[in-house]
């Protein structure tokens, strides 16, 4: 039987990589969000996974408006990004792990028969929605990576309970599964976010907003059922078109039966969009009240 060991959120901003690289020389925040990413890595190693299963949105790379799929899963033997145009923009640097055609496929197998109608591919790079998170918390590049895509830019989405569901029919895979692993979930997306237009620089004036520090307050006390329901495709894009990134957090939060994390931090500035990192270890995860 596999065993869920691990589950943590952290952010994919394409531009943090930089930030944190040279974070004694700017803003401090990024010298907080480089202890934050340090933090997780130290724990991600601790709960030794093989396998990491981690769930992002896709920013028009591998799907694109003729062929978006609420959610797919990547059963390939390798797992390689990002994309060439954001390392030439961003300046991020790549990342090539195994995937685990094995798993994946029963990964699939397993969700599909709980109503959840993945797509699934077998030929496809991942883009910095995952390599940035990757890079910082398992440079190695060696534990196998299955991808978890989840569409959080083209409407119409499912509602946030959608999400929530998908994690935790992921948990119970996990754990049903014949294998004999240890798996990783991770999870990136976004609090408030606007990319494009006057607002993407809101948080120069506004770092941290009040959707912010009460989604904040419901997520980090596991109060599930008072956040899903605000966790529309509507709701959210009000408070920034790329806000909706938000829901890939629910599918880490039902993946831990909505516990109360081991461990977070928020962190906001007039020098970068908000950012979290949560953690949950083994025994927090074991203990998720839904």
């Amino acid at each position: 039987m596999a065993q869920l060991v691990y589950v943590g959120i952290a952010p994919h901003d394409p531009t943090l990589p930089h930030q944190v690289a040279n974070a004694d020389h700017g803003h401090p925040v990024f010298r907080r969000i480089r202890d934050d990413y340090e933090h997780m890595r130290d724990s991600l190693n601790s709960a030794s996974p093989d396998v990491i299963v981690m769930a992002s949105g896709d920013h028009f790379n591998q799907w694109f408006y003729d062929n978006v799929p609420a959610f797919a899963i990547g059963k390939s033997g390798r797992s390689e990004g990002p994309f060439g145009w954001e390392r030439e923009v961003y300046g991020i640097g790549g990342y090539t792990a195994p995937g685990h055609h094995d798993f994946g496929r029963y990964m699939l197998e397993s969700l599909l028969a709980k109503h959840f109608d993945l797509a699934a591919s077998d030929d496809y790079r991942i883009d910095h929605g995952f390599t940035v998170p990757l890079n910082a918390l398992r440079p190695e590049q060696d534990i196998p990576v299955v991808p978890l895509w989840t569409n959080v830019l083209v409407p119409p989405l499912p509602p946030g309970q959608r999400y929530y569901d998908l994690g935790i029919a992921v948990r119970e895979a996990i754990l049903a599964a014949p294998h004999e692993l240890r798996v990783a979930v991770l999870a990136t997306g976004h609090m408030t976010n606007s990319v494009g237009g006057p607002a993407m620089a809101r948080f120069t004036s506004e770092p941290v907003t009040p959707w912010d520090l009460r989604t904040w307050e419901l997520f980090t006390n596991g109060r599930v059922d008072d956040l899903l329901p605000e966790c529309t495709w509507d709701k959210l894009y009000q408070q920034g078109n790329g806000t909706p990134g938000f829901l890939v957090h629910l599918v880490a939060w039902g993946a831990t039966r909505g516990a109360v994390p081991s461990w977070c931090d928020l962190t906001s500035s007039p020098a970068s969009f908000v950012n979290t990192f949560l953690e949950w270890d083994a025994a927090t995860i074991e203990g998720g009240h839904r």
